[in-house]
């Protein structure tokens, strides 16, 4: 897209300031946590790095794809890691004449990275703060521990030296698969679950086009404090 800033020119500008690896680090997750939104675009997982950038939106996949692109242009370490979780973490984020259509079991995606010499494991950058902050209240008031894209315990902070997740919970994991380094290839793999009736989402979010998936991204937005 015309005028969009690369990975590389991103990097620069967000760890002007910054001193340390962990400052770096930290800062490059919290600019991916708040200038691209939790929600879709046309490419879902198949989303280019500096079109989440552009666009400004994109769910797991594409964030953890884009901040391990980041770290990895700041010189750090850094793996998109796949796992399976079950779909009831999206109840409420995807509106009801959709959510009928989503797997009962998702691939989903964090990051591992290496900072100052220390693994960790994030997906703290992929719901931004004024959802996670709505989210967390519409289920207070309702009294369950899981939907509208995050859990009642989640959190989006990071500190940069250990592991942080604001989806991903260990107790819910179903498959675990890996390090991804092909994610062209993992898309086409039968472990891949993004489909339905066979098709891959990122077909169907081609066709539909940014029209077509703006209004999931409007109901979204209905839930952001």
């Amino acid at each position: 897209m015309p005028g969009t800033p690369t990975v590389e020119e991103t990097v620069e500008r967000v760890v002007a300031e910054t001193t340390t690896e962990r400052e770096k680090a930290v800062g490059l997750h919290d600019y991916v946590r708040e200038h691209v939104k939790f929600g879709f675009n046309k490419h879902f997982d198949a989303t280019p790095p500096e079109y989440a950038l552009a666009c400004g939106y994109g769910h797991c996949n594409p964030k953890s794809r884009l901040l391990m692109a980041l770290f990895r242009a700041a010189g750090m370490e850094s793996y998109q890691h796949f796992v399976v979780i079950p779909k009831d973490i999206l109840k409420g984020a995807i509106p009801a004449s959709r959510y009928w259509m989503i797997p009962a079991e998702l691939s989903h995606s964090y990051v591992d990275v290496k900072v100052d010499g220390r693994w960790c494991a994030i997906d703290s950058h992929i719901v931004d703060t004024p959802l996670l902050q709505g989210a967390q209240a519409r289920l207070t008031r309702e009294g369950r521990s899981l939907g509208y894209g995050v859990r009642s315990d989640s959190s989006n902070v990071w500190d940069g030296q250990s592991d942080a997740f604001s989806q991903f919970d260990e107790r819910f994991m179903i498959e675990d698969h890996g390090r991804v380094e092909d994610v062209e290839a993992y898309f086409r793999d039968k472990r891949y679950r993004n489909t339905f009736l066979g098709l891959r989402f990122n077909t169907m979010f081609k066709l539909m086009g940014e029209g077509g998936v703006a209004p999931m991204n409007a109901h979204i937005d209905k839930i952001r404090q």
